[in-house]
């Protein structure tokens, strides 16, 4: 399946409640090396926003080579296992002025040129990359706040959710 769209059970994923059934799912951000190779990043659900199923927001750590690549570059992938396939969604990426938190973020608004759903008649994927949270409350505390800053920043900037 290909379309220019998110799927409601992607935009429901996405749209900033932070569903504890997916808390420490790994969303894989790849984006363009300077060496023309793809790079390979992490992203959770506490980084991420869809506003609508065409636009998304994400924050990221200003001086990281994901950073550096999307500025340079403006192309994106996102990667996660949801209802039984891998969802590939590409983006054209934008860095924002504003950044985000005490962590200084950088935001980057993200439009969705495609999303493709990887699924194949003989297999289900049932898990992606996940991971661990050292400190669950902390981590947790920080997303709720990320994803709060991410809205706000959506409303002042005239961009809407839902």
């Amino acid at each position: 399946m290909t379309d220019t769209l998110l799927p409601p059970a992607l935009l429901a994923l996405l749209d900033g409640s932070l569903p504890a059934s997916h808390l420490h799912q790994a969303i894989r951000l790849s984006s363009v090396g300077d060496n023309g190779w793809p790079y390979a990043a992490q992203l959770s659900l506490g980084e991420i926003l869809a506003l609508t199923p065409r636009q998304l927001l994400f924050a990221i750590w200003p001086h990281s080579t994901t950073t550096r690549n999307l500025q340079r570059d403006g192309k994106a992938t996102l990667a996660l296992v949801l209802n039984g396939a891998i969802w590939e969604i590409q983006l054209l990426v934008v860095q924002r002025d504003e950044t985000l938190t005490d962590l200084n973020l950088s935001v980057f608004s993200a439009t969705v040129h495609q999303v493709i759903a990887h699924r194949a008649p003989y297999a289900t994927v049932t898990h992606g990359l996940t991971f661990s949270l050292n400190d669950e409350a902390s981590a947790l505390a920080r997303w709720h706040e990320q994803i709060a800053a991410l809205q706000a920043l959506a409303a002042t900037a005239g961009l809407r959710q839902g």
